[in-house]
Parts: C-alpha cells; sequence; structure tokens
C-alpha cells in the first residue's frame, strides 16, 4: 500500500491536474533484455520512434517472419529495446520525471523473482521492495513494477521543439462528443463528466483492484477508494480487455487482508463489465482533481 501511494504521489507532481496518457507501459522479455511491445501507427516511422523512446533505429527488433525489405505498415509489430539510455533504475526527481514513465512486468507461468531481478538489473530484495513483497512467491499475470522508462508523451503540443519526435495527437472536441457507447445504469459517465470537467480535470492512477460482494442491481457500481470523497465517480479502464465502467466512491479502503496492496475496492458486480473473472485485476483509474 505504501509503494502505491509513493507511486499516486508521483503521478500528481508529474502530471499536475491534466489528463496525460493513460495505458500503462509493460515490458516484455526478449532474449536476455526487456523490451517494449509496440504496434505501428498510421503516420509513426522508426526515426519517430527511435527519437521518442531515446534509442538508436538500428536496435529495434522485429516478429522473426517480418521482412524487413517491406516498408513499415499500421500494426506491424516492433521490440523496442530497454536500455541503459531510456531504462532507469533511480525514481527521476520533479525536474526529470516528465518524460519518466513507470514500467510495469506481467509475470510468466516460469518466472521467479530472481530471474526479474536479474533482468532488471536489481537485488531480489528490490524487487521485494517496490512491489511491496513478503516472500519470493510470485503467480502467474501478477504485475510488478520493474523501474521506469524514458519517453516523450504523445501530447508533444506544448512544446513545438518536441513535435518533431512524434505528431501531434488532434484533441478530441469536448462539445458535442457521443458519450452514448460509454453509458451505464445509473448515468455515472454523465455524473463523470460533470466532476472532471469533460474529462479534462483528471488525476490517473494505475494498481490493484480487488473486487467485493455488494448486493443491488446489476450496473449500480460502487467503490471504495482512499483519496477521493464519497460521492465522487471514477472512471475505472481494464487494459487487458479494453472495458470501461464508472464507480461511485462509498469511501475509504477497508484496511484488511482482503484490499492488501490493492488501490481500489470494486463491488462484484463490475467484473463482468469489465471483462474480469478474477478476485483482482489491474486496472487504471481516472477521477477529478479536485
Amino acid at each position: 500500500m505504501l509503494r502505491c501511494l509513493s507511486i499516486f504521489l508521483f503521478t500528481i507532481l508529474a502530471t499536475g491536474a491534466l489528463a496525460q496518457e493513460a495505458d500503462s507501459l509493460f515490458a516484455v522479455r526478449r532474449g536476455n533484455k526487456w523490451a517494449v511491445k509496440y504496434e505501428m501507427k498510421k503516420g509513426e516511422n522508426l526515426a519517430m520512434l527511435a527519437q521518442r523512446f531515446y534509442v538508436n533505429e538500428r536496435d529495434f527488433d522485429f516478429l522473426p517472419d517480418y521482412d524487413r525489405n517491406k516498408k513499415l505498415t499500421p500494426g506491424t509489430t516492433v521490440f523496442i529495446p530497454v536500455t541503459s539510455p531510456n531504462y532507469s533504475l533511480s525514481k527521476p526527481g520533479v525536474l526529470d520525471s516528465k518524460d519518466m514513465h513507470e514500467l510495469y512486468y506481467h509475470v510468466a507461468a516460469k518466472d521467479d523473482i530472481g530471474l526479474i531481478a536479474t533482468y532488471a538489473g536489481v537485488t531480489k530484495t528490490t524487487i521485494r521492495t517496490w512491489n511491496n513483497l513478503h516472500g519470493n512467491t510470485l503467480t502467474e499475470d501478477e504485475v510488478l513494477f520493474i523501474g521506469w522508462l524514458k519517453m516523450i508523451g504523445r501530447d508533444t503540443t506544448e512544446n513545438p521543439l518536441r513535435a518533431s519526435a512524434y505528431p501531434a495527437v488532434p484533441k478530441k472536441a469536448v462539445a458535442g462528443t457521443d458519450t452514448s457507447k460509454l453509458r451505464n445504469i445509473g448515468g455515472l459517465d454523465t455524473v463523470y463528466n460533470r466532476q472532471t470537467n469533460n474529462g479534462q480535470n483528471v488525476l490517473t492512477e494505475k494498481g490493484t483492484a480487488v473486487f467485493f460482494e455488494k448486493a443491488g442491481k446489476l450496473g449500480a457500481y460502487q467503490a471504495f477508494h482512499n483519496t477521493t470523497p464519497r460521492g465522487t465517480i471514477i472512471k475505472v479502464y481494464n487494459p487487458g480487455t479494453g472495458k470501461t465502467i464508472y464507480a461511485k466512491v462509498l469511501g475509504a479502503v477497508p484496511d484488511t487482508k482482503l484490499y492488501a496492496n490493492s488501490i481500489i475496492g470494486i463491488s462484484d458486480a463490475a467484473k463482468e463489465a469489465l471483462g474480469i473473472t478474477e478476485s483482482k485485476a489491474w486496472v487504471e483509474l481516472s477521477y477529478p482533481a479536485n
């Protein structure tokens, strides 16, 4: 819980009260090093990615069946190396935090804490401390924090000198936005839009959600959260399935074993809507900044 809170505070310092990129960065094991698996987007080229991720073009890797003589197209899978120029094991200071993003890893079936520590270049004790682990046991698909990746964000419009590293992302229009596909029972998305000025004034947080039994109608999602007042609407996104729900805060996360190392508790009626079958899941939260 302490590490989750420290990461949350770091996120506030790094992003302020404006919405930033929401998706968590996950590394994969590629050979004997970390890499970020990335799909090329329209208008991108390797030179842009190299500048954005602080690496050399020639260090990119591709799937075995990729024909390097062909032109890169949207959807091409690129493995971006995680090496000394863009990988840090030390928490960045406030002034250096703009391009530093938390990096995570999904534990595979045969992984152990010694292997993860070797790839990260740290001790097993460091991995345990970072992730508030009390032993060496890992479970498949568990999410571990493994350091910081240096990367220029997609929204570079605030500094034209940085925009050459990545094409500017068009701003979504606030007026006239069709939110019909996002609506859920109770209209909590409407309240969320009002509380966040249509998504323009939000804080984000990433971590583990725990689901608790709660009687009530399907779709009336409720939550426990430590830093938002009762009545706040939190947008909950599952990056594994791409599904989103909105939940109303009842109060703080209970200080019990059930919620250990979690950032939010959500009523179990939301599990199906988020595409989740387990009692815990990695989620990304967005909620009003004030």
